[in-house]
């Protein structure tokens, strides 16, 4: 139960630091500011996916980290409920672009996503989280929970939004596994 309220509070951070971005002006503010969500899911160990996905061992891994995207969902429907941006916009354009092309920006977000992890479990430094976090927005790469939570916030709940997370995830795992194997 622990495993899945660390989730939860990994989606909550998510939320909350997509929240930020959508409400600043400034997008490149905005993209700086989203990395103090993984600064607090680094920091308090929280349990997000695509930062846990990269250290799964075996398939036996699998059922947590299930655990995780369900939590992960739950904890950005309850910050998107408290929520007055409109991203209906963002989702619509998100959904028209082919899913080969998501796939391959969710594969790059989770490349960098790992990066920054990893960073931070070896050294306890949040460079790498500073650094790779506003690279992956502002080159309008994918991360599988903050775009659930925009998704949420948009109400656009469909087949077609469905699909585009499933293949948001299937990239977010292969760019941390890649990375992970290529060290």
């Amino acid at each position: 139960m622990k495993d899945f309220i660390k989730a939860i509070f990994a989606g909550v951070m998510i939320g909350i630091a997509g929240m930020v971005y959508i409400s600043v002006p400034e997008k490149y503010v905005g993209a700086i500011m989203f990395a103090v969500g993984l600064i607090v899911i680094c920091y308090f160990d929280y349990n997000l996916y695509t930062g846990k996905i990269g250290y799964a061992q075996s398939h036996k891994d699998v059922p947590f980290l299930l655990k995780c995207i369900v939590g992960n969902l739950i904890g950005v429907f309850f910050v998107a409920l408290s929520s007055s941006v409109n991203t209906r916009d963002m989702v619509m354009s998100k959904l028209n672009v082919p899913l080969c092309v998501t796939f391959l920006r969710g594969i790059l977000c989770g490349f960098l996503m790992y990066v920054s992890v990893d960073i931070f479990k070896k050294q306890k430094s949040v460079i790498g989280i500073c650094y790779c976090i506003p690279a992956f927005i502002l080159a309008g790469f994918e991360h599988s929970i903050a775009d659930m939570f925009y998704i949420c916030c948009s109400g656009i709940f469909t087949l077609e939004s469905l699909a585009f997370i499933l293949v948001v995830i299937a990239g977010n795992t292969i760019g941390s596994l890649v990375h992970k194997f290529l060290k």
